[in-house]
């Protein structure tokens, strides 16, 4: 891709006070984290070209990675069929992974990549629209206080 717009009206992106690890049966066997749109418009989840998350550089598998707003939760997958699903700018969405041993004390960097569509905005006669760049890199420190309860310090 050549380019993309980006804007950044929430000051972040990755929500880093919601993230902590999901503990399966007392183990440690993923994360969660919030996320906000970084547009002033809000946008169907059809709209979202990609969604990916990586842990230290490691891309996490589409097929562990869940995406859930109004309530809904969905595979990644299902994302290009939910047409009449609306990703309010003012509402976070929530992002699951499942991964064994979850993420682990110390630091560490989270991106989310998140490429959307801008539908009323067609660019070239190819009926091609705007991407935006809604994504993010995080550097977080991870000291975990309790079950289901973990701190972050963005660098």
């Amino acid at each position: 891709m050549g380019f993309a717009m980006r804007m950044n009206l929430n000051g972040s992106i990755i929500k880093k006070d919601t993230f902590r690890n999901i503990y399966i049966n007392g183990k440690r066997n993923g994360f969660e984290f919030d996320v906000q749109l970084g547009y002033y418009r809000g946008h169907y989840l059809s709209d979202i070209d990609l969604l990916e998350v990586y842990l230290d550089g490691e891309k996490m598998p589409q097929e562990a990675t869940t995406f859930e707003i109004n309530g809904k939760e969905m595979p990644i997958y299902r994302l290009a069929y939910a047409m009449t699903e609306f990703w309010s700018q003012a509402d976070p969405a929530h992002i699951r992974v499942i991964k064994k041993g979850g993420v682990s004390d110390g630091e560490h960097e989270v991106e989310l990549k998140l490429m959307l569509r801008v539908p009323y905005m067609q660019i070239g006669p190819g009926h091609d629209f705007m991407p935006l760049d809604s994504g993010e890199k995080v550097t977080v420190n991870v000291k975990e206080q309790k079950e289901g309860s973990t701190e972050w310090v963005r660098s």
